[in-house]
């Protein structure tokens, strides 16, 4: 599929408002191979997860009042209905596209499911005889993939939400005691030490994913602005380029947020420490404050940046910068949504 793409912008020539379609197919490559090699060492994390929960299921850190699995299903299902909704809504604009086009360039042969099919899919059907089930394979195989943008950001916020409980969860024993005695704190230094050695695990195993959904939401976000500026010609263009760029911003914006998060809680747990009166201060304790005050705890990418609440701001402002050197530099043709060349083999080829 990329292949053929990539003919295509051979003949076309190359710019940023032609490069989706090459760029669909490898990116969404990339992110199953990525979530594949995190299959392959999900069984470690899960054993990294049960050490994690022996600890914060004890009576001490009060698990009855944790409901992370309904949070996290209500999560994970929003946003995935969401993005079935907006591939929904990318399906009908472009079966109606080319409805509409089909009308104006040739009325003679009415509009089929099978014309749709060999259109939309010209790199499968010009190679074999049109079948109803391959044609929705095809499109099951699409949606899966571009579910897949969908997905790796879905994964970030649960794991990202189900630290910040574990570790809100660790700071609110915290919180609650107050001023204590040394073996307490020799206890919660230990636990602390446990909890960070698990979010270096986390970040290893996600890190690749960060790396992937900030780059693939900016592009997509500035993709997507670009083309929102031009005139759309029907009403079902138009709630296509609204929601579809809405939910990209949401999709982001809440990925990014989930994550920065985990970083202020660490950061503000240092209050607790500092209202413990002085004459309460003992060895573990100080190494507890300086492990706090030292400890970046945020998920990174590779280590080369990390996801505060600085980071969020920072990319808001990179889309803004990229933006506006689009507007000004970008090769945008003026394509119109009703094809104006009514060929034989225009009509014959994919889009």
């Amino acid at each position: 599929m990329a292949a053929v793409e990539i003919r295509g912008l051979i003949r076309s020539g190359i710019n940023f408002s032609n490069i989706i379609g090459v760029y669909f197919f490898i990116d969404t490559s990339v992110i199953v191979s990525l979530m594949v090699q995190m299959a392959s060492n999900w069984s470690q994390f899960l054993t990294e997860i049960d050490k994690v929960e022996l600890v914060l299921q004890q009576k001490s850190y009060n698990p009855l009042k944790v409901r992370l699995n309904v949070n996290c299903w209500r999560m994970a299902a929003g946003w995935i209905v969401l993005g079935t909704v907006e591939h929904l809504f990318a399906t009908f604009n472009g079966v109606y596209i080319q409805y509409r086009e089909w009308l104006r360039c040739n009325k003679v042969y009415s509009y089929t499911m099978e014309v749709y099919a060999r259109r939309r899919f010209a790199y499968i059907f010009n190679w074999m005889p049109y079948n109803i089930p391959v044609y929705f394979f095809a499109h099951y195989v699409i949606y899966a993939v571009t579910m897949a943008w969908t997905y790796q950001d879905v994964l970030i916020m649960v794991i990202s939400m189900y630290v910040i409980a574990r570790y809100r969860q660790f700071f609110g024993r915290v919180e609650a005691a107050g001023p204590q005695q040394e073996p307490f704190w020799m206890e919660i230094r230990e636990h602390y030490v446990m909890l960070s050695e698990f979010l270096e695990k986390v970040d290893q195993l996600l890190s690749p994913l960060v790396i992937s959904s900030c780059w693939n939401n900016i592009f997509l976000i500035c993709y997507q602005l670009l083309h929102s500026l031009e005139q759309n010609r029907f009403a079902i263009s138009f709630v296509y380029c609204c929601y579809s760029l809405g939910f990209l911003i949401g999709r982001t914006w809440t990925t990014l947020l989930m994550a920065a998060n985990l970083n202020r809680e660490i950061r503000s747990a240092r209050r607790a420490v500092h209202r413990i009166p002085s004459e309460y201060w003992c060895t573990d304790l100080e190494r507890y404050y300086l492990q706090l005050r030292v400890e970046v705890g945020a998920l990174s990418g590779k280590r080369f940046f990390y996801l505060t609440h600085r980071t969020v701001f920072t990319i808001v402002a990179l889309i803004f910068t990229y933006e506006l050197v689009m507007l000004k530099y970008s090769r945008l043709e003026a394509v119109a949504e009703v094809s104006g060349n009514c060929s034989a083999m225009d009509l014959s080829q994919a889009d």
